[in-house]
């Protein structure tokens, strides 16, 4: 072999081995390509699940909110009919999630001036408009809205019953293990007590948790016109009225007489006995 035939071998193995190289490193490079297409639309469904699931979790938060304040409340309306815009009132109430505590209504039927008073339990977050359409309904005379803050007595209840919580695992825990009936005995005398306190602690928080969940609404209806009678006294009543006196006086002297006759018969006896005892004095003389 020449040595220009040399060259010309190497030359052409150097070829074919670049070409092989090539079509490999594009094959490797086809099969660990990335699809674009692909992991976009794998993204965009996770994106979406965590908008969602955030959405979720802050109405969560926003329905589980309890207020930390005690709101009362006073409403004092002038209205035409008292009984009727009770009524209205309390379907405000109903409506906006509350109900009515308590309602008293005075109806006069001659004389005096109606009335009406209703307890309102209003939900925390409708007490203002409620309050407003509620004055829609007259001529609003006095109105006031008060707040207490309880938010230290939130967090001691619940420190409180947490701590009672716990105590009562442990022991529930330690009865299990009971060897003894001393044990026993001893065990369940302290659980008893420890879940006594619990439920009232428990009954203190749900009080609480109502009074700050509904505020406590008074409103007083009433209107400054009098009752009218019923009916108009005339002559005919007078005339009525003066023979019932004039029966009624004789059904009394009838009484009255009843009453004096058995006296009438004690005082003619002493009487008899003074005039006897008088003719024997004189008999004597």
């Amino acid at each position: 072999m020449t040595r220009a035939g040399f060259v010309v071998g190497l030359v052409a193995a150097a070829l074919v081995l670049s070409g092989c190289s090539a079509a490999t490193s594009a094959d490797e490079f086809e099969e660990f390509a990335i699809d674009d297409s692909r992991v976009s639309m794998a993204v965009e469904p996770t994106e979406e699940a965590f908008v969602e699931e955030s959405a979720a979790l802050q109405a969560d938060s926003a329905g589980s909110y309890e207020p930390d304040v005690i709101t009362t409340g006073y409403l004092s309306l002038i209205v035409d009919d008292p009984s009727a815009s009770a009524d209205e009132v309390s379907q405000l109430v109903l409506d906006a999630g509350g109900r009515i505590a308590s309602r008293s209504d005075y109806s006069p039927t001659d004389y005096g001036s109606p009335s009406s008073y209703l307890e309102l339990r209003v939900p925390y977050d409708s007490v203002e408009t409620t309050l407003a359409a509620i004055s829609d309904r007259g001529i609003v005379q006095e109105s006031s809205l008060n707040s207490v803050d309880v938010s230290l007595q939130k967090v001691d209840l619940d420190a409180r019953l947490e701590v009672l919580n716990t105590g009562i695992t442990r022991l529930q825990a330690l009865l299990e293990e009971a060897a003894t009936t001393a044990d026993v005995v001893t065990i369940e005398s302290a659980l008893t007590e420890r879940q006594s306190e619990r439920d009232s602690l428990q009954s203190q928080r749900d009080y609480l948790s109502d009074q700050t969940l509904f505020a406590t609404i008074s409103v007083n209806l009433y209107t400054p016109v009098d009752a009218a009678p019923r009916n108009q006294d005339g002559f005919l009543d007078g005339l009525v009225r003066g023979l019932e006196s004039i029966v009624s006086f004789g059904a009394g002297l009838i009484v009255w007489a009843g009453i004096l006759l058995p006296w009438l018969g004690v005082l003619a006896l002493v009487v008899a006995a003074i005039a006897i005892t008088r003719r024997v004095r004189r008999k004597k003389l």
